[in-house]
């Protein structure tokens, strides 16, 4: 038996219009369970698109947000998104984000996909057609532009809002880097990393000069 659908997605595609600084696209998630729920974004561009919430908790049947996706980008019939969905108990809603998520049991969550147009809607065929065998990866929302106020029920912690900066930082010196997801002790390991080999590189070129 399909298990009942935890939010409601309208429209059901994010159809973009084209702005003087690129490609803009809204919807609206509505809670459609009386206990919490939460939601995830993936996509198959991940530094193409600039979103907002990735990570959000809906605490009430009937509780919305508005979800944002922005792109300098062109949008094409390969873009699309993956939404993922779980119920959550009241402590797994507190405070979600994306090292939280990390913990859910992956066999809670549900998944729908999301497909991009410009101007109108996607017919069946062009869904179909589409179809690729390109991953799905966490969409990074640190390094957004636009503003957002979130539900009164989740807030930003103030190391949350350091990691985020953090991110921003290096995702601007290494794009193609996304670092959005890390926990802390993944970011420690990285910068141990880049740290070791920023010593190294210039002793192994000294020594073979």
């Amino acid at each position: 038996m399909a298990s009942l659908p935890l939010i409601r997605i309208s429209p059901s595609e994010f159809q973009f219009t084209q702005t003087s600084s690129g490609y803009t696209s809204r919807l609206r998630l509505t809670s459609l369970q009386s206990q919490a729920v939460g939601f995830k974004f993936k996509t198959n561009a991940p530094h193409k698109f600039l979103v907002k919430p990735v990570v959000c908790s809906l605490t009430q049947k009937g509780m919305s947000v508005d979800v944002v996706v922005k792109s300098s980008s062109p949008i094409t019939d390969v873009d699309r998104f993956l939404i993922q969905t779980v119920a959550l108990a009241a402590d797994e809603a507190d405070n979600l984000d994306s090292t939280k998520w990390r913990t859910l049991d992956p066999s809670r969550i549900m998944e729908d996909l999301i497909y991009c147009t410009v101007g109108r809607r996607r017919s069946a065929s062009q869904s179909s057609a589409s179809q690729s065998d390109t991953p799905m990866v966490a969409v990074a929302n640190v390094y957004s532009t636009f503003p957002y106020t979130p539900p009164h029920s989740v807030s930003e912690k103030p190391d949350a809002r350091l990691a985020s900066s953090l991110a921003r930082r290096i995702y601007a010196t290494m794009p193609g880097l996304d670092i959005s997801d890390f926990s802390w002790s993944e970011f420690a390991l990285f910068a141990a990393t880049c740290f070791a080999l920023g010593f190294l590189l210039p002793l192994i070129r000294y020594l073979l000069s």
